[in-house]
């Protein structure tokens, strides 16, 4: 996602890893320069806007899907 899709997250905003449903996680907090992602498999993580690259706010491949 661009860097202003990212600055529009609210809390509560599911994201996925590549767009893949499998690897998703929950925006738990936002800042001006970032946000937090409570990942599905327990890790949790601080990505700068501008970091946001391969983090998508849909998902585009199906849950299990093989690539």
């Amino acid at each position: 996602m661009t860097v202003n899709e990212s600055k529009s997250l609210k809390k509560g905003a599911r994201v996925y890893w590549r767009g893949d449903a499998a690897d998703s996680g929950i925006i738990t907090e936002t800042s001006w320069d970032s946000v937090t992602i409570a990942w599905e498999n327990g890790k949790v993580a601080s990505v700068y806007h501008g970091d946001m690259g391969e983090i998508h706010s849909t998902s585009a491949k199906p849950k299990g899907a093989m690539n």
